[in-house]
């Protein structure tokens, strides 16, 4: 079995701003290794946390679960993944950022994103084996919390069947502690399966703090980038939504979450099959 380097990395999108980046080594004997808690990060914190970790312990494959949009060709509006992925996202009290070329600080020709994955790979399909020496893969928290079934009741006067999103967002006025600790529970619960108790123990101290801020919520991000990643390289099933021209996202399956992205693409004006956009795959 080949040594594994797997990275969360919720990068804020621009380079004017910092996120938070966390790793974890799966060995040859398929156990894991505690690389330090989550730590702020901008692009350049980031690049040079992952170099001195592939130096130190000369991974076979290294595996990046970014937070940002890694494919964006279109100059203005949505990419076809947002356009299929926001429904389910909005049923449950959720929204998606656009992105675009014309976010000049995200996704201009200068912007950090792209000196990031030269440095780290070049776009492959991660649903393709082998995976590549080094490869960079896009995700979302939020996708992975429906996928993953991490909802709560709704407790609107007419409740959606669906269930919620937590309201774990530190910087919106609909924060709510007690759903902040629910994410971080079920983060721990996570991390727990295979044993990276390290990173359980700071979920939990990340739990019980009263007044969370931005940076803490980009850690606990950063946590949830990583155990997709995690939920990857275990070879379980998993979820790619979008294609490689326009753009895509990479969760674990959710049968449920499947079949809504289905009824969704059937009800946009997206060319091709459903088959072809949204599909389940795993690296075993």
């Amino acid at each position: 079995m080949t040594t594994m380097l797997v990275i969360g990395f919720d990068s804020a999108w621009s380079g004017n701003n910092s996120g938070a980046i966390v790793g974890a080594l799966r060995k040859d004997d398929g156990s894991y290794m505690h690389l330090g808690d989550p730590r702020k990060a901008n692009f350049d914190e980031a690049t040079k946390n992952i170099e001195a970790w592939k130096e130190k312990y000369k991974p076979g494959i290294t595996l990046i679960l970014i937070d940002q949009p890694i494919i964006v060709k279109n100059e203005a509006g949505q990419r076809p993944v947002e356009n299929i992925v926001s429904s389910p996202v909005s049923k449950r009290y959720g929204g998606v950022q656009p992105a675009n070329r014309g976010k000049v600080g995200m996704f201009g020709n200068d912007a950090p994103i792209w000196d990031f994955l030269k440095n780290f790979g070049e776009l492959s399909d991660p649903t393709k084996k082998p995976l590549p020496t080094n490869c960079v893969i896009e995700t979302y928290p939020v996708i992975a919390l429906i996928a993953m079934d991490w909802l709560l009741d709704d407790n609107h006067p007419n409740p959606r069947a669906t269930g919620r999103l937590p309201k774990y967002n530190t910087e919106r006025p609909s924060f709510f502690h007690g759903d902040w600790q629910f994410v971080c529970n079920q983060a721990a619960d996570g991390f727990k399966k295979i044993g990276l108790w390290n990173l359980v123990k700071w979920l939990e101290e990340a739990r019980d703090n009263p007044s969370p801020r931005k940076q803490l919520q980009d850690r606990l991000d950063a946590c949830l980038c990583l155990l997709v990643g995690l939920h990857l390289m275990e070879g379980r099933d998993c979820l790619f939504v979008g294609n490689m021209e326009s753009g895509y996202m990479v969760a674990p399956y959710g049968g449920r979450l499947h079949e809504e992205l289905e009824v969704r693409f059937g009800r946009s004006q997206l060319m091709g099959n459903a088959a072809d956009w949204i599909r389940k795959f795993n690296i075993s």
